[in-house]
């Protein structure tokens, strides 16, 4: 995902970039394309980009286990200062360039965001009643026969402890 900037004026311009998955470096969960759609306001000491990230990715519920395609999505913004001295010291979302480079690649900032925005918990839906503790049943499609209220016979010392304490 590279950017000549110096083709462009200083001024807003809006463009999209895409770039598969695989050439980016990334893996499963994810497939298909990287989808960037940016902003980038160049002005004579800096270029700042704003950027709508989306990818395809194919996960697995966490709480039934079913499989399931989803977009996910993003927004960031990254900043590009102009030096006159080559620094190769950058910090979240800011970076230096050189006088010597006429070219940004975003391929690194895109695969960083990608990681980001994947769910620590990934739910099918919202809503997901996931699998029965006993039987394995998907509580999404069918209700189980199993006694509700039935307990474990490894916490019963607890519950006589708990009983004691009350």
């Amino acid at each position: 995902m590279f950017i000549k900037y110096t083709n462009y004026s200083d001024d807003v311009h809006y463009f999209n970039l895409s770039k598969e998955v695989k050439k980016l470096g990334l893996k499963k969960p994810f497939t298909g394309d990287a989808n960037l759609a940016c902003k980038m306001d160049k002005s004579n000491s800096q270029i700042i980009f704003t950027c709508n990230l989306s990818v395809d990715t194919y996960l697995t519920c966490d709480r039934c286990g079913e499989k399931f395609n989803r977009v996910l999505s993003t927004k960031f913004v990254v900043t590009y200062l102009f030096s006159k001295v080559s620094i190769t010291e950058n910090s979240l979302d800011v970076f230096y360039l050189s006088p010597d480079k006429d070219v940004i690649d975003l391929s690194d900032t895109v695969k960083e965001y990608c990681m980001l925005i994947l769910p620590m918990k990934v739910l099918c839906k919202e809503n997901c009643k996931g699998l029965c503790s006993h039987c394995g049943t998907n509580l999404n499609y069918s209700q189980c026969s199993c006694e509700k209220d039935r307990i474990d016979s490894v916490w019963e010392p607890l519950l006589k402890l708990k009983d004691k304490l009350n």
